[in-house]
C-alpha cells in the first residue's frame, strides 16, 4: 500500500510539473464554455494572436450569446486567441482579461478590421519576401541585446538580452526594405518570434516611419460574475498531491500503532 501511495504521489507531482512547463503551447482555459465546446473552438498560439480594430463601443460577454459583463471602448484592441462560430453563423473572438480572474471573454468579430500586424505586412509584401536562411550573416555573434520587431516598419519590438549565439541561423524569411536594409524573420526563438534587422540586430531604432496601426488593450472589462469553477489543473493536482501525502502519513501511522 505504501509503494502504491508513493507512486501515485509521484505521478501527480510529475503531471503538475508537466503542466507548469508547457507554457509555450496553447493554453486551455479553465472555462465551462470552452470545456463544453472545445471541439468547435479554434485556438491560436499566443505569439500568433491577432488584434481587431474596435471602431465603436463593444459589449463583452462571458460566453458567446451569453451574459454581457462589460464593454470595450472604441480604439481598444484585444488580442484574440480563440474563435468560435455559433449556430446563427456569428463569429466570436475570445481573449483574456488579466486584471481580474484571468477570465476568457468574448466579443463578436464579424465585420471588424484587423490591426496592421505581421500577417498584414507579409500579405502586402509577399512578392518581396523570400524563403531561406541569411547565410552571409550566419557567423554574426553579439553579447548585446538584439531586437525582434513585429514587422519591418513597426514600432513594436521585443528586446532579448539573452539569446542563442547562433540566432541568425533561426532566420527563415528575408525582406529588403525601400532603403536597402535587410530583415530576417524568425518564427520561433526562445518563446518569441519576429523580424530582426540583419544589418544590425542590436539597433533599437533602425527606421523612423511609423506604419503600425491600432492601440494595445489598455482597458479592463472585468466585473464580478459567477464564472464557474476557479480551480486550474495545477491547483487541483497540488490538492491531489497533498491528499495522497496525507493518506500516506495516516497509513504509516496506523501501521506503526
Amino acid at each position: 500500500m505504501k509503494k502504491i501511495l508513493i507512486a501515485a504521489a509521484a505521478l501527480i507531482i510529475c503531471t503538475a510539473m508537466s503542466a507548469a512547463v508547457s507554457a509555450d503551447v496553447i493554453v486551455e482555459p479553465a472555462d465551462s464554455f470552452y470545456n463544453s465546446h472545445s471541439g468547435e473552438i479554434e485556438a491560436i498560439n499566443g505569439r500568433n494572436a491577432r488584434r481587431f480594430e474596435l471602431a465603436a463601443e463593444t459589449k463583452v460577454y462571458n460566453d458567446p450569446n451569453g451574459k454581457a459583463v462589460g464593454k470595450l471602448s472604441a480604439g481598444i484592441s484585444p488580442y484574440i486567441s480563440y474563435y468560435y462560430t455559433d449556430k446563427s453563423g456569428v463569429k466570436w473572438g475570445g481573449y483574456f482579461d488579466y486584471s481580474g480572474d484571468d477570465e476568457l471573454l468574448w466579443i463578436p468579430v464579424d465585420g471588424l478590421d484587423y490591426v496592421y500586424d505581421n500577417y498584414s505586412f507579409e500579405e502586402e509584401h509577399k512578392d518581396k519576401i523570400t524563403d531561406g536562411r541569411a547565410d552571409e550573416y550566419a557567423s554574426y555573434r553579439t553579447d548585446k541585446t538584439i531586437y525582434l520587431w513585429a514587422y519591418p516598419g513597426s514600432t513594436e519590438s521585443i528586446p532579448m538580452e539573452s539569446h542563442p549565439d547562433e540566432f541568425m541561423t533561426y532566420v527563415s524569411k528575408i525582406y529588403t526594405d525601400k532603403a536597402g536594409g535587410k530583415w530576417g524573420y524568425i518564427g520561433y526563438i526562445w518563446g518569441e518570434s519576429g523580424w530582426i534587422y540583419l544589418d544590425d540586430p542590436t539597433d533599437s531604432a533602425p527606421f523612423g516611419e511609423d506604419v503600425s496601426a491600432g492601440a494595445m488593450m489598455t482597458e479592463s472589462v472585468y466585473e464580478e460574475t459567477d464564472s464557474g469553477n476557479p480551480y486550474t489543473l495545477p491547483a487541483v493536482l497540488a490538492v491531489g498531491a497533498a491528499g495522497v501525502s496525507a493518506a500516506m502519513a495516516f497509513g504509516m501511522k496506523k501501521k506503526k500503532n
